[in-house]
């Protein structure tokens, strides 16, 4: 049996980080001897909680019900995070309701509800994801899409599986049984005041004005929220286990998405084992039999979609829909430009050749192309490369952007030596002020270095942030 699981919340995270795994612990000397409430106690220490802000939240613009955003939170921060380490770590802290954010998911569908949390709700849930993430090191693993991809066209290649199914879990967040939730993290979680607070987070309902007939959430785990991801992992830990037991197939979870290669006699058996498996813990599959649109099954011969890719025997490439989407995101840029009273092209090009060739940010790397980083079909991107000088000639625009043939070739064979795709962690204070006065139109003149480096990080993030869009839906 050959399982591979990966959890991952397919909304945009607090942070806005997508393909990034969506916690990272934050490694105290010595953790992994300590009691359980030991280890959270570290987690909740006043000077790791500046750290998380500092890390994580600063340069955001998202604010919660409060409407308190990090800038006047700054002033607070030594008052706020001292009450957070407090309540925390006596078992007294509360968490404020959410506010509703919708996101859609295209037309004639519904759109997915997004918590936002207050900024210091958000240390909170950080924090609190880092300690999962130490405590449950041994049992979850997290990794990105690209790699699950990359053992996907194996198992196409290897002729060792004739078929496969491909099951949809409906509505997979709002359906999580807490007692179900609550049974499988006492197993490891041996302290009530710890799992109090869990509960406290994942209870506290989201709105979009809070009223005093508010009521707690009874069934569900809010999505968005930085400990949505792991606690999906912890709830499906039965589930992968199960998995793992299933002889001569390969399985494959991504959250509510389970692939799952096998022999064609053996389908329909094993399809219904599944189904009937997470029915037992409350959740429901689409039968691929009865909704095909949702789940499938088939040759493995046969067209196939997967975490936004395609495949198609050898040719493995992006799913239409998001091509579509990066597309429109395209579009959008020069659209932009064309309605802006300044006309900087130089800016347009910035931006162009960012949603192109992709960045790394923050250590992390994102974009389209790395997202789609194992896709083979190099004709795709030459399709891209012309509909962009298109769009340059339909809105009359003279410069010349980079090219996603070229930083497709980049990315894949001179990743860490490559100057094609931008890596904004290694600029300096020059490169930083360049980027804010030629492309981005500041005036530096005035300000210190520091202030230099957090108008970089701020400004450049939000862009990046747009990054995001053109992958958030890939598993839809």
């Amino acid at each position: 049996m050959d399982l591979h699981r990966l959890a991952h919340n397919k909304a945009l995270p607090d942070d806005g980080l997508l393909l990034s795994a969506p916690c990272v612990s934050f490694h105290f000397a010595g953790v992994y001897g300590l009691t359980v409430k030991r280890l959270f106690e570290r987690h909740f220490l006043k000077k790791n909680l500046e750290r998380i802000f500092d890390d994580h939240i600063v340069y955001s613009g998202a604010t919660g019900i409060d409407n308190l955003d990090q800038y006047a939170f700054r002033k607070q921060l030594n008052n706020q995070v001292e009450i957070l380490s407090r309540k925390a770590n006596a078992g007294t802290y509360k968490f404020t309701k959410y506010k509703l954010k919708l996101v859609s998911k295209g037309r004639n569908k519904v759109p997915r509800e997004i918590s936002i949390p207050t900024v210091r709700d958000r240390i909170a849930l950080r924090a609190l994801c880092d300690f999962l993430g130490a405590h449950y090191k041994k049992t979850i693993s997290f990794e990105l899409p690209q790699n699950i991809v990359k053992r996907v066209k194996s198992n196409v290649g290897s002729g060792k599986y004739d078929s496969y199914i491909k099951l949809d879990i409906a509505n997979f967040y709002p359906s999580v049984r807490h007692d179900e939730l609550h049974s499988r993290l006492r197993k490891k979680v041996k302290n009530a005041e710890i799992l109090d607070f869990i509960f406290s987070a994942i209870t506290v309902p989201t709105v979009s004005k809070s009223r005093s007939m508010d009521t707690p959430m009874d069934q569900g785990v809010p999505q968005g929220l930085a400990i949505s991801n792991i606690l999906a992992a912890i709830y499906l830990i039965n589930i992968d286990r199960f998995l793992d037991s299933l002889a001569d197939v390969s399985c494959y979870r991504y959250v509510d998405d389970v692939l799952i290669f096998c022999n064609r006699r053996e389908a329909e058996d094993i399809a219904d084992k599944v189904i009937k498996r997470f029915a037992k813990i409350g959740l429901k599959v689409h039968d691929p039999i009865t909704m095909p649109t949702k789940s499938s099954m088939g040759a493995i011969t046969d067209r196939f979609d997967y975490l936004g890719y395609q495949f198609d025997n050898s040719v493995v490439s992006a799913r239409q829909g998001t091509v579509e989407n990066l597309k429109s995101s395209l579009v959008a840029i020069f659209t932009t430009h064309a309605h802006s009273k300044k006309k900087n092209e130089q800016f347009l090009l910035w931006r162009l050749n960012l949603r192109i060739t992709g960045c790394v940010f923050e250590n992390k790397s994102k974009g389209w192309l790395f997202f789609f980083s194992e896709i083979n079909d190099e004709a795709l991107l030459h399709v891209l490369d012309h509909y962009i000088s298109k769009l340059c000639k339909r809105f009359e625009i003279k410069v010349k952007p980079k090219k996603f043939v070229r930083a497709f070739k980049e990315l894949t064979h001179r990743r860490y030596e490559t100057n094609y795709i931008p890596n904004f962690d290694d600029y300096d204070l020059d490169m930083m002020k360049e980027v804010l006065v030629d492309y981005l139109g500041m005036d530096v003149s005035k300000l210190e270095d520091d202030e230099i480096e957090f108008e970089f990080h701020k400004r450049v993030g939000r862009q990046v942030k747009d990054l995001l869009a053109d992958v958030k839906d890939f598993g839809y």
